[in-house]
């Protein structure tokens, strides 16, 4: 049976991703249930409910985010950067998800896998500027989610 997603939960969704691009990390459902002056529980539930409906997604066994897309809330190899303020993109996709959800000119910096080697970009006006190069996914779409962490 599929999680039903209330306005409630969107709300939560909502001030999820707001939290993330304000302070430029993930929220605990404590703050989140402040700032709805909502009771904590109700919000640990709506978390689990987003989780389940892969609207974001939780470290294993807690009720801590890992990812709201495409927003990281642990370190990555795609760091995006705009004026003094840093995140974490789960992806070379999410890194330039960051510029678009936030409709901001951001600097990305990357590395290739493989390599280690850097790559720097700048998307400007919507537009990424630098030299071209290649993203590679290892899964098609529609399997990112039977191991998200991986891919």
């Amino acid at each position: 049976m599929q999680t039903i997603i209330s306005a409630f939960d969107l709300q939560v969704r909502y001030q999820i991703y707001r939290f993330f691009a304000d302070h430029c990390t993930a929220p605990a459902y404590q703050q989140i249930a402040t700032l709805l002056n909502a009771e904590n529980e109700s919000v640990r539930t709506s978390f689990h409910k987003l989780h389940e409906r892969h609207m974001i997604f939780l470290e294993a066994n807690t009720d801590a985010i890992r990812m709201a897309n495409p927003f990281s809330a642990i370190p990555t190899r795609f760091k995006v950067r705009a004026g003094n303020k840093q995140w974490w993109a789960n992806c070379a996709w999410d890194s330039l998800g960051i510029a678009a959800a936030l409709k901001i000119d951001v600097q990305i910096s990357a590395s290739y896998p493989d390599t280690q080697e850097t790559v720097n970009l700048q998307v400007n006006h919507g537009l990424v500027d630098g030299k071209n190069h290649l993203v590679y996914f290892p899964l098609p779409c529609r399997q990112w989610y039977e191991d998200l962490v991986f891919t």
